[in-house]
């Protein structure tokens, strides 16, 4: 239980850092603009390769996990636009439904 709420801590932490920064990036630049020059370094494609990389592999488990697309289909579009902050949120989500069998994480999802 007690690792669950240090979890839970560290995630709304790490997204409420993450919203604030993505304030900031928006205030400092449009995403039109950098854009450009984020594809022009080398490591703008290390960032965008693994961040579909993990959106692909992820994204592939959750709808393993969920076997059915009505249930599968919000959680990829919330992580599409939300990014691991929506991940974050799917992993607290089941592990709170499993009561502590976190065996759960690599079982099908009741239907």
């Amino acid at each position: 239980m007690i690792w669950r709420s240090i979890y839970l801590l560290a995630v709304t932490a790490l997204a409420a850092l993450l919203l604030w920064e993505i304030g900031v990036a928006i205030r400092a630049e449009s995403l039109f603009v950098a854009g450009p020059r984020l594809a022009a370094d080398p490591w703008g494609w290390v960032t965008i390769v693994d961040v579909y990389l993990g959106f692909v592999v992820f994204g592939g488990y959750l709808c393993l996990r969920e076997g059915r697309a009505v249930r599968a289909v919000p959680w990829l579009l919330a992580i599409a636009v939300l990014g691991n902050v929506a991940t974050a949120a799917y992993v607290l989500w089941v592990v709170g439904r499993a009561n502590g069998d976190l065996g759960a994480l690599l079982r099908p999802a009741a239907r």
